[in-house]
């Protein structure tokens, strides 16, 4: 089989597309072959060197993280009715390849009748991640929430999550996302392409900032026009808050299992919506990793393996 290798921190363009044997079934193993991988930002991160102190690794390493396929194999520990259903999961040790050895139970999850593959493999580093920054920030109903960069893979879910709680939602991205950020449930479209000062008057009350663009001075603009809003972010590990009195907090981690089912559940039903910005083959990772750093998000990226005629 074929895998995507990171062997150097000169970034993108220096991946490597080659084979790589399976590893040996185990009794609590699932081989899984592989139909969609999600582009994440954490991995050209990686691919560059700025996780070296968050993310020590050891190279050369398989890129990647989330998975959705389908089960083609259990060991003796593993039931065998997950045998051909479709499934999504995390791999740490990389999921860009064309089968995968799932070996820890909690993290592989069966997906649901009504739900296809691909909507529910973006739940992976884009739902989880909205999920949890929801849980996190302690907003009520009938409070209201800035976003940034609220068209990306976390920022569409987000929103929708918002919308279930009852919870306003100002929503900041490029112009070119508005149809989409108020077709997902934002209130208030607000364009970072254009003034803010206009966009945002003082008489706008919000009650947190949840940033997931990354960008301190957006962050700096907005405080300026909002005041000492608290901001929890998903992108910024560190930020210098302009004000004395304004509270900034990191999240990162992970949701349970039980999360992952509810959200999957989400999506049988059609409470929350997959948005796929596009689907390109594994072969063009590199293609797909550009675009993912260069175009304006409108959703979750996918690399597509083993496809069906």
């Amino acid at each position: 089989m074929q895998a995507i290798i990171q062997d150097s921190y000169q970034g993108i363009d220096a991946l490597k597309l080659l084979p790589r044997a399976l590893p040996a079934l185990t009794p609590l193993g699932v081989r899984v072959e592989t139909r969609y991988t999600p582009v994440m930002p954490y991995d050209v991160l990686t691919e560059t060197g700025q996780l070296k102190q968050q993310r020590p690794v050891r190279l050369p390493i398989v890129v990647g993280y989330g998975f959705g396929g389908i089960v083609r194999e259990v060991g003796q520990l593993r039931h065998t009715q997950l045998l051909n259903h479709a499934v999504i999961g995390v791999h740490p040790a990389g999921s860009h390849q064309e089968q995968l050895l799932s070996t820890f139970p909690p993290l592989l999850l069966p997906v649901p009748e009504g739900v296809s593959l691909a909507a529910a493999t973006t739940l992976i580093g884009g739902g989880d991640a909205a999920y949890l920054a929801l849980k996190k920030s302690r907003l009520h109903a009938g409070e209201t929430v800035l976003i940034t960069g609220a068209s990306g893979s976390v920022g569409t879910y987000l929103i929708q999550l918002l919308r279930l709680a009852d919870i306003h939602t100002i929503a900041v991205g490029h112009s070119s996302r508005r149809d989409l950020l108020r077709h997902l449930g934002a209130e208030q479209v607000v364009v970072y392409d254009q003034s803010l000062t206009a966009q945002l008057p003082s008489s706008t009350a919000v009650n947190q900032v949840i940033d997931l663009a990354g960008s301190p001075q957006l962050l700096d603009q907005l405080t300026e026009l909002l005041g000492a809003v608290p901001i929890l972010s998903l992108a910024l590990p560190t930020y210098h808050a302009r004000l004395p009195q304004q509270a900034f907090t990191f999240v990162s981690g992970a949701i349970m299992p039980k999360d992952y089912r509810w959200l999957l559940q989400q999506l049988a039903q059609g409470t929350l919506q997959a948005m796929i910005q596009e689907r390109l083959p594994f072969t063009a990772v590199k293609l797909a990793q550009h675009r993912l750093q260069e175009q304006h998000a409108a959703g979750r990226i996918l690399l597509t393996y083993n496809q069906e005629a």
